[in-house]
């Protein structure tokens, strides 16, 4: 159960549905569209299932989120309320908190590739890509011992959407870009200058072109080669499952 102050105060009530452990997180899965009990513990793999059964279920209680049956019919996803969705700008406001304040809180365990190619994903100006599919091949030093098996990973990009791949789509590759997890991330957070990465910490190997754009597609900079202005934080689904969807839909179409 969540805290109970024993005050009346709006920020006391708020704060014992929203302020226990993991709800945030849940509700940032929720922020993105209705997701099923798989895919939002996939989006916060640390959290037991137990405890999220029990967090969803307070949400529930609390009219936060409601479970609706899928629209294929098989079992059931769950989505955010109006009352769910008045958490947005809070949510957002909490991650602008911490790009301004936690930057020092940032542990080697922290550094989850997962986490930054599902970002990644999510940040690709679909836009700016070019009328064919291009393939990306992350390689990554200094991956905490519990991340491994996300050392190595694939961003497939085109105009209709990007998939993240877990094993080899199968696919020529059009870059490879290898560095330092951590160096990554700070070019993500924008802590450091993708410019003044590449080709130092960071190597991009592969189609000049396609290196060349590859900033702009990444938001990173601005087809003028300057930094992309500030924006507010993107809001990262992590945690992919052992084999993703997007992975089995790679699999299907090579069989």
């Amino acid at each position: 159960m969540s805290a109970d102050y024993g005050q009346f105060c709006p920020v006391a009530k708020a704060s014992e549905i929203f302020a226990a452990r993991w709800t945030p997180l849940i509700v940032r899965e929720l922020m993105a569209g209705p997701l099923s009990f798989n895919d939002i513990h996939r989006g916060v793999p640390l959290i037991s299932r137990a405890v999220l059964v029990a967090r969803l279920r307070e949400l529930e209680d609390h009219g936060v989120i409601e479970r609706r049956p899928r629209a294929d019919a098989v079992g059931h996803e769950y989505g955010l309320t109006p009352a769910g969705e008045d958490l947005r700008p809070v949510v957002e406001a909490l991650g602008q908190w911490g790009m301004t304040h936690t930057r020092d809180r940032i542990k080697r365990s922290d550094l989850d590739p997962a986490l930054l190619i599902w970002g990644l994903r999510r940040r690709v100006d679909l836009s700016a890509l070019p009328d064919r599919r291009v393939v990306l091949r992350f390689e990554f030093s200094g991956v905490p011992a519990s991340r491994t098996k996300f050392r190595i990973m694939w961003l497939i990009l085109g105009r209709s959407g990007v998939d993240v791949c877990m094993k080899d789509p199968g696919f020529a590759v059009d870059l490879t870009l290898r560095g330092n997890i951590r160096d990554y991330v700070e070019v993500y957070l924008g802590h450091r200058k993708w410019c003044d990465a590449a080709g130092t910490a960071l190597h991009v190997d592969g189609d000049r072109r396609i290196a060349r754009a590859l900033p702009v597609w990444l938001r990173f900079e601005t087809v003028s080669g300057r930094n992309a202005p500030p924006s507010k934080p993107r809001l990262m689904r992590a945690g992919l499952g052992k084999n993703s969807s997007n992975d089995r839909a790679h699999a299907a179409s090579r069989a």
